[in-house]
């Protein structure tokens, strides 16, 4: 592979994810951006068009096969095999503006003017990036909560809601909270 335009294509697609969004609750970008660009790398791969309007379904609010079960695929190729999102890339409301500066970026690392299979390898170690980064989400530390019988109700919940401040995942667990209360009830 040339290695100038290996080094600047994944500079740029490197420098593309630094510049997203982060978010409190999943400590990174949006789950459906990343599911977004594992698509959207893989269409690339058959059909080099850069255009956003190219990876957008009818209406254009949508990546176009972006779902969770082509998304899933991608990431088992690469070994990672625990799920990551459910609805793939289809509900992220931020994420065509996302996937429109992927693709700009894309743009600038000139990959149309090599040949497509050095630019498919070029592609797969974009993925490969990408795939580190849910393997990363995953093995995250998770909340912790030690039940104490001796504490009542609502100590033992407010110590998890106080866990769950800390990492800015409070309202996730409330609702999460919520929903298993409401499961118990109205089974």
């Amino acid at each position: 592979m040339p290695g100038g335009i290996v080094k600047k294509a994944l500079e740029l697609f490197e420098s593309w994810y630094n510049h997203l969004p982060v978010h409190k609750a999943s400590g990174g970008p949006a789950k459906g951006t990343i599911s977004a660009a594992l698509a959207v790398l893989e269409r690339l791969k058959e059909d080099y068009r850069l255009k956003i309007e190219e990876h957008t379904a009818q209406g254009g609010a949508q990546i176009s096969g972006a779902s969770g079960q082509a998304v899933k695929k991608i990431l088992a190729r690469f070994g990672e095999t625990r799920p990551f999102a459910k609805e793939g890339g289809r509900t992220n409301r931020g994420g065509r503006g996302d996937i429109k500066k992927m693709l700009e970026s894309l743009k600038k690392a000139n990959l149309d003017k090599i040949p497509a299979d050095i630019r498919n390898e070029i592609l797969n170690e974009m993925q490969r990036f990408l795939v580190k980064k849910v393997v990363e989400f995953h093995n995250r530390e998770r909340i912790k909560m030690v039940y104490d019988p001796a504490k009542s109700t609502w100590q033992n919940i407010q110590g998890l809601l106080s866990a769950a401040r800390e990492t800015g995942k409070e309202g996730p667990v409330a609702q999460h909270l919520v929903g298993a209360k409401l499961q118990l009830r109205f089974p």
